[in-house]
């Protein structure tokens, strides 16, 4: 069952593009939807009867019974169909956040455009408090300036959204960042100064997958967050990292570490992200 569940996500889940800002525009005139980018775990809510089920597109499952904290913001849906599937995040700390809805009792609404869906998704979550912030930007000047406030918050950026699209058209969600990040693993760690003082890695070698399955490596890491405890970072680790390039022979320039991946296992960090 758990497995049938991933698969359903990791197969359907409506992915956002990477792409020059004013190119988008070109294929999805504005106004468009902008919502904030959460640092989650994609999920998707399955609702049947009274049973709630979350899976994440890594292949977690999760149940209120076993894993309270993931639904630690979810109370009773007074106003849900008997089932339905609705798309959102994990985000650690701050429990679900829902943006969208996929089917609800017998009806497929992936071929409604999102404005649609959002207006039957409002009605589901009112009282809630789960559905995600939605602001309409009718300028290029209006979507920098919101993406701008999150980056000074220390927030990861904005997903703009065509308004009139289905779910999971080509093209139609672009995902803006004030940086790039990608999930790589610690291949191993180098042997410093401080290192051989206190017995503690604080530079790790970084590698990620090819479409061979060999490991290429990227570079060497020694920055994170003041939250990160360097001594659970070890070998085999998948770490976020965020960086401002990637060089010609391969390699990120200034990378930092943002936050070490439970969710994730190493042969899911592919150099494809990088493409």
């Amino acid at each position: 069952m758990s497995d049938a569940l991933s698969s359903y996500v990791l197969d359907n889940y409506a992915k956002a593009v990477k792409m020059n800002l004013s190119e988008w525009v070109m294929k999805n005139p504005l106004p468009c939807i902008v919502e904030e980018k959460l640092d989650g775990i994609r999920i998707f809510l399955f609702k049947s009867g009274e049973k709630l089920v979350v899976s994440s597109k890594h292949g977690s499952v999760f149940t209120p019974k076993a894993n309270p904290k993931v639904f630690s913001n979810v109370p009773g849906f007074i106003h849900a169909p008997n089932r339905m599937i609705l798309d959102g995040e994990y985000v650690s700390g701050s429990g679900l956040r829902i943006f969208d809805v996929l089917e609800i009792d017998d009806r497929d609404l992936r071929t409604s455009v999102l404005e649609k869906r959002k207006e039957v998704l409002s009605k589901i979550l009112s009282g809630t408090g789960l559905e995600a912030e939605v602001t309409y930007a009718k300028s290029v000047e209006e979507i920098q300036s919101m993406m701008d406030g999150l980056i000074a918050q220390n927030k990861e950026g904005v997903i703009c959204k065509n308004p009139l699209s289905t779910y999971g058209q080509t093209n139609s969600w672009l995902k803006l960042k004030g940086f790039d990040t990608i999930d790589c693993f610690v291949i191993d760690f180098e042997q410093t100064p401080d290192m051989k003082k206190t017995g503690v890695p604080r530079s790790w070698l970084m590698g990620v997958y090819d479409e061979k399955g060999e490991v290429v490596e990227i570079g060497k890491v020694g920055s994170f967050i003041e939250k990160i405890d360097p001594r659970r970072v070890k070998k085999g680790s998948v770490i976020e990292v965020r960086f401002q390039e990637v060089t010609r022979d391969k390699k990120l320039r200034a990378p930092f570490i943002i936050r070490i991946r439970h969710d994730k296992t190493p042969d899911k960090c592919l150099f494809s992200q990088l493409v």
